[in-house]
């Protein structure tokens, strides 16, 4: 079984009503809603607010870590 992921605008009529049809298609198609996890939004969140930073190397990294 192949797996597919697609945007659909839930606010639109079309929409509403393609998620109804595939809906309709237990046998062939299942639906699952992704959420998006804790973790990725508060980093998303770090980056808007510029709470992001830089190391030149991997060894850069762990010293800034550390200190």
């Amino acid at each position: 079984m192949a797996t597919y992921t697609i945007k659909i605008n839930e606010k639109t009529k079309a929409g509403k009503s393609l998620v109804a049809f595939l809906k309709s298609l237990k046998d062939v198609v299942s639906i699952e809603k992704v959420e998006n996890s804790q973790a990725i939004n508060e980093a998303l969140e770090d980056k808007d607010k510029g709470n992001i930073f830089t190391a030149s190397n991997s060894e850069d990294l762990l010293n800034q870590c550390l200190s």
